[in-house]
């Protein structure tokens, strides 16, 4: 996305602090998103170091908290950093995990998937519930959830099992999932505090150590300081492939009802959104084509030297 925004920006930002529609940035419509569900006070937001975007984003809209993270180490420790935050001072609170680069439409059906997820992490404490999207196609660069038997229903919605999790499989691996009934992972997840606590401790054992370090000097002259040596220790982490895909037993899945999902996080996706909502004349599109067409060249050439590699062997 990077190489269409600079070109469309004359600078570097991070597309979800872009305002590809109207007013604003996808980044503002998920925190507006997270103020109908909560209060403020209740609110965690988390932003990347050099994020100068961020805070005029942010705006009036208040947040609890706001979290500078040293330094981007994976989405693992974003969900982790805030969580310890989130512990300290409610332990045994249901958290919603919404990530910020995601379009949806209807907001206010959205709303409801949100809070069916809330609902359904209440009634299965033990799990975590991740809310997923039914494809259009065997798109290798989404995560997929593959959803097993019923576990409860809220009225006539029903939460599923999971058996497996799949992070950016292959396009063979892709097609499969795509023809076996497979879910998009949205990534938008609602569980216990203790729950998801429990789940980091059993599978990255290493990770919370740094963690729990950290959560016992909160609000205290070491928490700055701690915070940045965690960081520079901190391993790079993927919430999909490193923690949920080793455990998919310890999640439950909601397939979103009629909703329009995208994670807009390359050109093809973004100019696929503008498209079918008639916006092809939106000032970014032509930035839009030229980068997805490089990309489109280079993962030629990537093809072409590899094969050539094979042949040469």
């Amino acid at each position: 996305m990077q190489p269409a925004v600079t070109r469309w920006l004359g600078r570097t930002v991070p597309n979800h602090y872009c305002r590809f529609l109207g007013t604003r940035s996808i980044f503002q419509h998920t925190l507006d998103r997270t103020l109908c569900v909560t209060s403020p006070a209740r609110t965690l937001v988390v932003v990347g170091r050099g994020h100068q975007e961020a805070w005029s984003q942010i705006g009036e809209r208040n947040p609890g908290m706001i979290l500078v993270q040293p330094r981007n180490v994976g989405t693992v420790a974003g969900l982790f950093l805030p969580l310890t935050y989130i512990r300290a001072c409610d332990p045994e609170g249901t958290v919603l995990i919404s990530p910020a680069n995601q379009f949806v439409s209807p907001e206010q059906q959205f709303l409801g998937e949100i809070l069916f997820a809330i609902r359904a992490a209440e009634k299965l404490p033990a799990k975590v519930v991740v809310l997923a999207a039914r494809p259009d196609g065997p798109d290798g660069e989404y995560g997929w959830i593959k959803p097993g038997h019923a576990l409860t229903s809220l009225g006539l919605r029903s939460v599923r099992a999971v058996t497996t999790f799949l992070h950016k499989p292959e396009p063979a691996m892709a097609r499969l999932a795509h023809a076996s009934g497979a879910l998009w992972n949205a990534c938008v997840m609602a569980g216990h505090v203790e729950t998801l606590w429990r789940l980091g401790r059993q599978v990255l054992p290493d990770m919370m150590v740094l963690f729990e370090r950290l959560g016992e000097v909160i609000n205290t002259p070491k928490e700055p300081q701690v915070l940045r040596d965690i960081y520079e220790r901190m391993p790079v982490r993927s919430l999909s492939r490193d923690l949920l895909a080793r455990v998919p037993g310890a999640a439950a899945v909601m397939e979103m009802q009629r909703v329009w999902w995208s994670e807009w996080n390359s050109p093809e996706r973004v100019m696929k959104t503008l498209t079918r909502l008639g916006r092809d004349s939106a000032s970014v599109m032509p930035h839009l084509r030229a980068a997805a067409a490089e990309s489109r060249s280079a993962q030629s050439l990537d093809v072409a030297m590899a094969q050539y590699a094979a042949h040469d062997q």
